[in-house]
């Protein structure tokens, strides 16, 4: 909120723009929240949005409301307790009751079933129904000739992904150990963590409830650029270099030109990847494909137009 009230001011566009950060005339910044849990988006200052634009966040709001409705469907296909239905008013009633709900033990799967991520431009994804196992980061290898933009993506995306990931994936593999067990009995302890009813050492790691759907593997990191780019990263950058060297993550270069894969092996560096790519099966709606299923679904691809 604070952001956005800054950067609405001309004297702060007129600065960034003597020092080369040229923000467009027609943007206009908007604080807000989004609630993971209940998917809803709380907006701030909403009254500061000039008129030539209420077309526009009118539109964006719509989106948003229909965006949030295919989400809660999907999600329910996850809870035991939620509704099986096409209708997306009852999914999203749903998903906003156990948000609320304080005897809810999963009033979300959170980051569960985390796989991949994919670092490159929208069109690798576009269209795909990927079962909420992919982090997607928008990023354009043409707008960035030295690398420099893919490489601060990669230091923040690097460690919180692989963080995330493994997170998971040590929780699942011996949830006593390196997770925290069933939350059920746990009470907050002076805001530091969670402990197991009146007296327990502190509790790490992540409670049953958020990875009993988890299938623990390490994070496999797609990213568009070629391996001259991520090769000098690799070798600037000690965090990336410790995360690939120690098999942490696994990292895949689609090279921007003609889309051939390399995969980074320690001790070799990149590797032509020469195996045979699947053939996605093609799919209406992902609501038709994963409706009355189970388990951990293959990629297809998304075309409202096809046969079948």
């Amino acid at each position: 909120r604070a952001f956005a009230a800054i950067a609405n001011r001309p004297p702060v566009r007129e600065e960034l723009a003597r020092r080369g950060i040229e923000i467009p005339d027609d943007t206009w910044f908007v604080g807000g929240v989004h609630n993971t849990a209940s998917d809803r988006n709380t907006f701030f200052d909403t009254q500061d949005v000039p008129e030539t634009h209420r077309a526009e966040w009118d539109q964006l709001h719509r989106d948003l409301d229909q965006a949030r409705a295919l989400s809660a469907r999907e999600r329910c296909t996850r809870f035991d307790s939620a509704p099986k239905t096409s209708s997306l008013r009852r999914s999203v009633r749903h998903v906003e009751e156990r948000s609320r709900d304080l005897s809810q033990v999963r009033p979300e799967w959170g980051h569960c079933t985390n796989a991949v991520a994919v670092i490159g431009r929208r069109a690798l994804t576009q269209g795909l129904f990927l079962d909420r196992r992919t982090f997607v980061i928008s990023y354009n290898p043409n707008s960035d000739p030295d690398g420099a933009i893919v490489q601060r993506i990669l230091l923040a995306l690097g460690p919180v992904g692989a963080g995330i990931n493994l997170e998971y994936y040590f929780s699942t593999v011996n949830n006593r150990v390196f997770g925290c067990d069933t939350k059920v009995p746990h009470n907050v302890t002076g805001l530091l963590g969670v402990m197991e009813g009146a007296a327990s050492d502190l509790r790490t790691g992540l409670p049953k409830q958020m990875i009993e759907l988890h299938e623990p593997m390490r994070l496999l990191l797609i990213v568009e650029a070629s391996t001259d780019i991520l090769g000098g990263i690799y070798g600037a950058q000690p965090a990336i270099a410790e995360l690939l060297d120690n098999e942490w993550i696994q990292l895949v270069a689609i090279d921007p030109g003609d889309g051939h894969f390399d995969l980074f092996v320690p001790g070799k560096g990149f590797v032509r990847w020469d195996g045979e790519p699947a053939d996605l099966s093609v799919v209406q709606s992902s609501y038709e494909y994963y409706r009355g299923r189970r388990g951990f679904l293959p990629p297809v691809r998304i075309e409202p137009t096809a046969a079948g």
